[in-house]
């Protein structure tokens, strides 16, 4: 048994968690999967938006 587990662990085992990997044949392997943006984040109390009134 890989890892020292008595049984084959579940897909959505706890104990997975941020282990995930993806199959990219491109790269030759498994990598994790690309960080995906989130809309809203990245603005913070600081980001000025400037608008231009004619």
């Amino acid at each position: 048994m890989a890892l020292g587990f008595s049984k084959p662990l579940e897909a959505d085992d706890p104990r997975l968690q941020g282990h995930e990997t993806y199959y990219q044949a491109s790269r030759g392997g498994y990598f994790p999967p690309p960080i995906k943006p989130v809309a809203g984040a990245g603005q913070d109390e600081y980001t000025v938006e400037l608008t231009r009134e004619d």
